[in-house]
This record gives structure tokens, C-alpha cells and sequence, in this order.
């Protein structure tokens, strides 16, 4: 009965005890909660427990996590945290990081508890709170101000708040953070300003104040975190200390005990082998009988750390010593002995630089074992100045070479020369001598190996005796005067041990005349195709029997002596560049081709070279030989052929313009200009050809006329053309009718313009017309250069009058008696060839050049054929005159007339005449045809007043 009773009771403490053991394992709430501060993080540092039966039951918890600032009763977190019990976590931690320092205010944290099994809630309702933790801040202190943080070192670009707390009863109303200012508004005893994108401060940081009641403050540093270290290596130069060193990752810029700390230490054994500051960036420390190491460089400051790894073996890292006390022991002319120590004994191998003059290094190895060692450096040049040095390195497990050692110049000892000369000649011949200039210069092949004290130069004349002459080493050339050209010579260089093989060149009797470099039209001019900055193109047509070629040429073509260039080419060369320094655009060069033989040279080709062809700048001197409304005849002169042109003349341009910038003229290429006129344009393209005739250039036409030398291409057509009055320019008149033959040049300057209805003479210009009328029209017409004119005429010249005669028998005499003034018969249209034939009968031996005629009293008429004459007189003939020369040349009265445009000259006399007959009849005169004219004399002649003697001419 009792034993029922107790079971009962123990059933009935089951079932009441077991729905709230079920709720407690539900609900887990956590405990010991423990909450800490760790200023260095800025973090607060939570940790709790649950009972035992969560960790049993490994179960899955939800910890809600709640954080009041106290004082402000602000809540700065309230997040959940999830985790997965397990023994070996136990108990829970947790930490978090505030926004402001840590220092700056008190927090009050609690922690309650939800359970997940299979991710699905246990228990919908959270276990209770646990009783809040305070951890005190800086806030509560009464007596004394701070500001957060503290002396710190921060990262650059990061945003730092700062925390202002005054002491008891203290209002902060600003902060400065150097010179930017923040301001608070209302003042509070503390206050939080944030600081955003800071920069990189001073060594010495910035400073940053609290502004308030009081002013306080602090200093905060900006930097960069630390950067892993780069180009760790360790050496040995003696086998006994190592050596290592390195390159910080990132530049510092904080000193002491804020700036980067690099710590060397080996991770085989733990040692520590240096502790250095930035501005050392190596570390040295002695082996021992270690060899094998494993080293960690590890880079730290205020923001973080990093780490370089390197292991080696020390035999593998040997770095000599440079070498020192470097100097030459012997010296031969092909040789020199060095001598040189080391500091360290080891087994090296060094390597000795020797330069040369010209900048070619060889290198020379040798092996040594001791402190001292000694090497000769062979195949060196006689009396060359060579330079040394000397480098080491590990003979076995080569690392790396040494410095090098102090540099050592030393000169090997003299010898003989060695190689040949270049040699070359220029001959001259005369009538029984013969001149030739002998040149030398090094052959690439040739050393003088010495100090050069002469030259010495022997020649032999065919069927004579040996002759030699020195020449002073300052000379390349020398003169030899010989009787014969046949010879052969030959040149050495002697310096203080000896001379050199003599170089030979023989010259035959049958060789080229060298004597002038004159260019002709007979020597090829070419272009400059193929031709650079510096260098002329020159090709020639190779021969079989030569076994090479030699070009020569002057650089200064124009002085003299005009330095004598040549180069030497092989037998299968057929062109070359040719450059010198001295090649200037627009000079004329001449290049001379000769083959080789042995030592014989046979003239091949001459060639006329520019390195650039130019425009020449100098102008034809124009002449108008003919002009008329039919023919328009110039000639102009132009020393085509002259060396001292800058390019090769190719063709000249003719430019004609009328005066209303048309261009009508047959045969001639119309362009427009830029102000829009147009200009008659035509090329000749043979520079030999130095003439043009325009035909029907028209009636009462005024041309100008411009001729234009070219070298590469004709003259573009611009503006410039015809501008101003220069001596090139013509200014040519077309009369209104008939034939204008002035049988001379034109002068040089510009023209009158002559008026189309009447003579003239213009005083300012270089021309006079004469004119004379009939019913039908102007029948004469005669152009003299002004200064004739002008000292042998009046100023005004008026129209001759013309009376018709009839013409006696051929062959009668005819008296001056018979003649009156100013009457000119026209009829029977004889040829002008008779007609000039018989006019001049008997006055072509005495006449004298235009140059010297005093003019006084013309006659100008005509036969009816379009053929003017005028005879001078022979007083008149015979006259001299004090006027100066022209260029006027008259006709040449032996000759007949070519054309119907040649003029003559016929005296006239002051005594009249009622006409002339032939045979019996006799014509009356046409008082219509008279003109008026008045009698003329040259302003030069010996006397003021006309000769009326009479004179006898033959006419027909």
C-alpha cells in the first residue's frame, strides 16, 4: 500500500515538473555578460554565456545585441547575432566598433536570447534582458578637458570624428582642425565634429583645438598604411659578414616612433637580426658558420604591417670588393702589363676593360687566388693610348661582378708604320713640261703607328735617273715639275723607328690633261635624282679591263686651291654617294671617273654635278630686233654654259601682257594671273635658243615683255610680274602700220610708248619715231635710241613733207640742183635689194659706224614697195661727233637688203628742185603731198648752220 502510494506521487511530480523543464531548454537566455573597452581597436569587447544544456544540444541561437550611449539615452545598436553553439567557442564573444572614440562617451549593453532548431524557432518570444553592463567614458570626468583622439595616426582619405569634452560647467562652441574651422551652433560641454577626406601632414602632424570657455587641443598624424618591402638581397664580399638591404614599399612621411619599423629576422631559428628605422634600409650582421638562411623583412607602422620572404645559400651570394692600386708593370708596342690587389683572398675571376681610342672595348679574363695579381693584355696597336680598368666577381657560384676598379691610361711604344698611303695626282702639261700635284692620305688600312716625321717622295722619269724629295709631315700634297710625263712615283711616311711600304702611281705620256676643271658643253650635266642632304649620286659605266675605279672632285670649285677630293672603289662598284661637309646647294661640281689598273689611271668620264639644283637670279638681256603689225623679233642674251649658275639651265620663259590684259599673239599659251588679267607665255626648251618671233602681234599695240632663265622648271606666274622698271622689262609699241626695223638692239631699259597717228619724242624715254604722211597713211617710220637723238636732234620733230618725182634714167647722174627739199618721188616699185645696191654704190668703203655720224639734214621716202630709205651725206659721213656711244650698230652697206624693213639714210639738202625727170619728161609736183618740214641738225655737229654744198649720188 505504501509502495502504490509513493509511485503515484512521483508520476503525478513527473508530469507537473516536465512542460517547465521543457520551456527553460527552450529559452537559453544568456548570462555572465561582461562588457570591456579596448581603446588601441576603438572597440567595446562583449562576452556571455548559456547553460549547458544549449551547448549540448549545439543548437542554433539568435542574440539580440542592444548599445545606449548613456546620458543621451540613445540607442547606437540594436542588431541580432547569430551563431551555432559549440563547446569549443565557450563563452560567446562578440565586438564592435563605434563611430566616435570610445573615450568620448559611456555605454550601457544587454543581450536576451532566441533558439532555432532545424532553422525553424523553438520559442516565438525572446528570452529576458540581461541586466545592462556600463562601461564609463571620459564624460563623466568633471575636472579636466579632453579631445579625442589623442595623438593619433590616422590613414590619409580616411574621415576622423573627434570629440571635444569640456570640464564641468565648460560650453565648446568650435573645433579647428589646422586652419579649416567647424562650428557647433549651441554649446555643449561635449561635442563630436567628424573630419572627412584628411590629408598627409608634416613630420611634426596637425595640430587640432578645442574652442570653447578654454581653448585645448592635441596633435593627430596623417600617413599611408604600410607597403610590402621590395628588392630584399643579402651578400657577402669576404665570406664572413652578410650584408642585406632593401627598398620600403611606400614612402614615409612620419619620424620616430610613428614612422615605419623594418624588423629582419629568420624564421629557421627565430633570431632577430636588426630593428631599423626607414632611413636605414640595410642590415648587416656576421654569419658564423651558418650558410643556409631564411629571412622575413617585415614593414610595420600605426596602420598595419607587411612582410618579404627570402632564402638563400651565402656561397651563392659572394660580392667582391673592387680592386684598387691598378698599374701598368711593362709596355711593349703590342703589349702592356697590369698589376692590381684585392682585399679580400678568395678564388675570383677578374675582368680587365681595355678601351680604345675610338671607343671599342675588348675584355681579358683572368683567374686569381690571392690578394695581388698580374695579367698582360696582348694585340694592342703601337703608340695607341689605351685606357683600363679591372672588375672581380666569384670564380665558382658566380653572383655578381664588382665595382670596377680606378681607371689607368697608359700609350704602347712606337713601331714602323704599316699599310700603304693613299695616293692620287692631278697633271697639268705644257709645251715641253709637265706639272703634276701629288696627293696622299691614309688608306683605312694604313697606321702610322708613331709620331709621322716626313714624307718622302721619289719619282722616276722614263729613261732617267731616281729623284726623291721629304716633305714635312704637316703636308698632304706637293708639286713635282717635270720634263717628262712618263713617270713613276711613289710615296712613304717615315716616323722615329722606320718608314712605311711605299705606295706607287704611274703616269703615261698618252695620259688626259688635268689642268682645268672648266665646264663645257661637251661634259654631261645631270640631275639630282638619288642625291641627299649631303651626298651626290654619281654612276659611270664600268669596264672589264679596269680592276677598279677612282672619282675625284673639288669641294670649293670656286677658289683655288679648290681642295682636291678623291675616293677609291672596287671593280664591281659602279655608282657611289658621294658626301662631303663642303656640299652647298647651287654650286657646280665636277666629277672625274678614271679606271684602275694596277698603279695606272685612265680618265673615263667627266661629270657636272649639283647637290641641289637652284633658280638662277640673274635675267636675259632682252632686245627687240624687229617690230611691226606683222613681226615681232626678239633676241636676248644669256651666258647659258656659265659653272657659276646655281643649277643647269634648262629653257627660258617668255612672258608678253598688253596693255588691257589680253593676250591675243598666235603660237602663245594664255594664263591668268591672280588679279585676273591674263599674259601670253611661251617656253623655249633649248638653252641654245635665245630668240622668238611673234607674228601679227597687231596695229596700235603696246606690249610688255619680261624673259625668264629656269633651271629645274619654268617660273609660276604671279602678280610680280612686270612690276617696277627693271632692266629686263621692255615696254614695245606696235606702230599703226608699216615696217619698224631699228637694224639694232633696243636699249636696255624701258620704252616710250609711241602714239599711233604721230611721232614723237619723249624725253623720259629711251625712243624716237619719225614719221612721215601721204593721202594714204603713215609711209615711214624709224625708231633712235634717245641719247643719239638727244644730242643730235631738236627737241621737236615735225612731219616730213612728201612731193612725187619722177625717177630719170637708170644710172644718170642726178645734181644736187635738181633736188628741192622734202620731194620724194613714189613709182616703179624696184626691188629694195637694187634699190640699196645702187644707193650705196660708192659710199659703203667710207661710211664709219653709226657711233661716229653728226646727223643734220634727213630724207626719208619710199619706192612704193613698203621699202624706206635715207642716205646720210658725205660731209655729213665724215663728220665727227662729241655725242656718246650706244649700243645702235647701223647696216652694213656692203651687203644688200635682206628684207623690205631695213632703213637708210639720204641727205637733204636746203636747195629746192622742181622735180626729177626721166628722159624727157617731166613730173609735175602734187602740192597735195606736201607736209611741212623744217631742217634738222645734230645738236653735237661742228657747225650751227646746214651745209649747202652740193654732193654727186648715183641713182637709178
Amino acid at each position: 500500500m505504501d509502495h502504490l502510494v509513493l509511485q503515484v506521487v512521483l508520476l503525478y511530480t513527473a508530469l507537473c515538473f516536465c512542460p517547465l523543464q521543457s520551456q527553460d531548454n527552450s529559452m537559453a537566455p544568456p548570462t555572465f555578460l561582461n562588457v570591456s573597452k579596448n581603446l588601441v581597436l576603438q572597440q567595446l569587447l562583449l562576452e556571455w554565456d548559456v547553460n549547458d544544456e544549449a551547448y549540448n544540444s549545439e543548437k542554433q541561437m539568435i542574440f539580440n545585441i542592444q548599445i545606449n550611449q548613456t546620458g543621451a539615452n540613445n540607442v547606437v545598436w540594436n542588431k541580432n547575432y547569430t551563431t551555432a553553439l559549440n563547446k569549443s567557442s565557450r563563452p560567446i564573444q562578440w565586438s564592435w566598433a563605434a563611430k566616435e572614440p570610445m573615450e568620448c562617451m559611456s555605454y550601457a549593453v544587454r543581450v536576451r536570447s532566441l533558439v532555432i532548431s532545424e532553422n525553424v524557432l523553438v520559442s516565438e518570444s525572446w528570452s529576458d534582458w540581461t541586466k545592462s553592463k556600463t562601461v564609463k567614458g571620459m564624460d563623466t570626468e568633471d575636472s579636466k578637458s579632453y579631445v579625442f583622439p589623442s595623438d593619433k595616426v590616422v590613414e590619409e582619405g580616411s574621415s576622423i570624428p573627434f570629440c571635444c569634452i569640456g570640464k564641468k560647467g565648460e560650453r565648446i562652441s568650435s573645433l579647428y582642425f589646422g586652419t579649416q574651422k567647424y562650428s557647433a551652433g549651441t554649446g555643449h560641454q561635449r561635442m563630436v565634429f567628424t573630419v572627412k577626406n584628411v590629408r598627409l601632414t608634416g613630420a611634426g602632424g596637425l595640430g587640432v583645438i578645442c574652442e570653447g570657455s578654454n581653448s585645448f587641443g592635441t596633435l593627430v598624424f596623417v600617413t599611408r598604411p604600410v607597403g610590402e618591402p621590395k628588392d630584399l638581397t643579402c651578400e657577402t664580399e669576404d665570406m664572413v659578414t652578410l650584408n642585406c638591404a632593401w627598398q620600403p614599399g611606400s614612402t614615409d612621411n612620419l619620424v620616430g616612433k610613428r614612422s615605419t619599423e623594418f624588423i629582419l629576422s629568420d624564421m629557421s631559428n627565430g633570431k632577430v637580426y636588426c630593428h631599423q628605422q626607414p632611413s636605414r634600409n640595410r642590415c648587416s650582421f656576421r654569419m658564423g658558420t651558418q650558410t643556409a638562411y631564411n629571412l622575413r623583412l617585415e614593414a610595420r607602422n600605426k596602420l598595419g604591417k607587411k612582410h618579404a620572404y627570402l632564402n638563400f645559400d651565402v656561397a651563392h651570394r659572394v660580392h667582391p670588393a673592387p680592386p684598387f692600386d691598378l698599374s701598368v708593370s711593362e709596355r711593349y708596342a703590342t703589349a702592356i702589363g697590369l698589376y692590381w690587389k684585392m682585399k679580400h683572398k678568395l678564388e675570383l675571376l677578374c675582368q680587365i676593360e681595355c678601351r680604345h681610342p675610338d671607343g671599342k672595348v675588348d675584355l681579358h679574363s683572368s683567374v686569381s687566388y690571392s690578394t695581388t695579381s698580374h695579367r698582360t693584355v696582348i694585340g694592342l696597336q703601337p703608340y695607341t693610348d689605351y685606357t683600363f680598368r679591372v672588375r672581380c666577381g666569384a670564380n665558382r657560384h658566380f653572383w655578381k661582378w664588382s665595382e670596377w676598379s680606378e681607371l689607368r691610361t697608359t700609350q704602347t711604344k712606337e713601331s714602323a708604320p704599316s699599310g700603304h698611303l693613299d695616293v692620287w695626282r692631278s697633271i697639268s702639261r705644257g709645251l715641253d713640261s709637265c706639272r703634276v700635284t701629288v696627293f696622299w692620305k691614309s688608306f683605312p688600312g694604313f697606321r702610322a703607328n708613331g709620331k709621322i716625321k716626313t714624307y718622302e717622295i721619289f719619282w722616276e722619269v722614263l729613261g732617267g735617273r731616281p729623284v726623291s724629295q721629304e716633305v714635312p709631315a704637316s703636308d698632304s700634297s706637293t708639286v713635282l715639275f717635270l720634263d717628262n710625263c712618263s713617270c713613276n712615283i711613289s710615296v712613304l711616311a717615315k716616323n722615329s723607328v722606320g718608314s712605311s711600304y711605299p705606295s706607287v702611281i704611274a703616269i703615261s705620256g698618252a695620259s688626259e690633261n688635268d689642268r682645268t676643271w672648266e665646264i663645257n658643253s661637251n661634259i654631261p650635266k645631270e640631275d639630282t635624282a638619288n642625291n641627299t642632304e649631303t651626298g651626290v649620286y654619281i654612276s659611270w659605266k664600268p669596264q672589264s679591263q679596269f680592276k677598279g675605279y677612282v672619282v675625284d672632285w673639288c669641294n670649293h670649285p670656286r677658289v683655288q686651291p679648290c681642295d682636291l677630293q678623291w675616293k677609291k672603289f672596287g671593280q664591281n662598284e659602279s655608282s657611289a654617294l658621294i658626301t662631303s661637309d663642303a656640299f652647298v646647294p647651287g654650286v657646280q661640281y665636277s666629277f672625274r671617273v678614271y679606271g684602275s689598273h694596277g698603279s695606272t689611271a685612265s680618265l673615263l668620264e667627266k661629270k657636272a654635278k649639283y647637290l641641289k639644283e637652284l633658280e638662277p637670279t640673274n635675267f636675259p638681256e632682252l632686245h627687240v630686233d624687229t617690230v611691226n603689225s606683222r613681226l615681232l623679233t626678239l633676241t636676248w642674251d644669256y651666258d647659258h654654259l656659265n659653272e657659276s649658275l646655281p643649277g643647269f639651265i634648262r629653257g627660258y620663259s617668255v612672258f608678253v601682257k598688253d596693255k588691257h590684259g589680253n593676250c591675243t599673239l598666235e603660237g602663245l599659251e594664255k594664263v591668268v594671273i591672280q588679279d585676273g588679267s591674263v599674259i601670253c607665255k611661251y617656253t623655249v626648251e633649248d638653252p641654245a635658243k635665245k630668240t622668238l618671233t611673234v607674228k601679227h602681234p597687231g596695229l596700235n599695240k603696246k606690249y610688255s615683255l619680261e624673259v625668264l632663265a629656269f633651271s629645274t622648271s619654268p617660273p609660276n606666274i604671279t602678280n610680280n610680274l612686270f612690276k617696277g622698271t627693271m632692266p629686263h622689262i621692255k615696254e614695245v609699241p606696235i606702230p599703226l602700220d608699216g615696217p619698224l626695223s631699228t637694224g639694232d638692239h633696243w636699249p636696255q631699259r624701258n620704252t616710250a610708248v609711241l602714239d599711233q597717228n604721230q611721232g614723237f619724242f619723249d624725253p623720259g624715254s629711251n625712243l624716237v619715231e619719225l614719221s612721215a604722211k601721204s593721202h594714204q597713211g603713215p609711209v615711214g617710220l624709224n625708231v633712235i635710241p634717245q641719247g643719239l637723238v638727244q644730242n643730235c636732234c631738236c627737241p621737236k620733230i615735225p612731219h616730213p613733207t612728201v612731193t612725187p618725182i619722177k625717177v630719170l634714167h637708170p644710172k644718170t647722174l642726178m645734181a644736187l640742183s635738181d633736188f628741192t627739199p622734202n620731194d620724194v618721188l613714189v613709182e616703179e616699185p624696184w626691188s629694195c635689194e637694187e634699190k640699196h645696191y645702187y644707193y650705196n654704190q660708192g659710199l659703203r668703203a667710207e661710211l664709219p659706224a653709226v657711233e661716229t655720224f653728226a646727223f643734220q639734214n634727213l630724207t626719208y621716202f619710199t619706192d612704193g614697195s613698203n621699202c624706206y630709205h635715207s642716205v646720210p651725206t658725205q660731209g655729213a659721213a665724215r663728220r665727227k661727233s662729241k655725242m656718246a656711244l650706244t649700243s645702235y650698230k647701223p647696216l652694213q652697206h656692203s651687203t644688200p637688203l635682206s628684207n623690205c624693213i631695213d632703213l637708210n639714210y639720204v641727205s637733204q639738202m636746203d636747195s629746192s628742185f622742181p622735180g626729177l625727170t626721166q628722159g624727157d619728161q617731166t613730173a609735175p609736183v602734187d602740192s597735195s603731198k606736201w607736209l611741212d618740214y623744217k631742217p634738222q641738225q645734230a645738236l653735237g655737229s661742228e657747225s650751227s648752220s646746214p651745209d649747202t654744198s652740193e654732193e654727186t649720188i648715183d641713182i637709178l
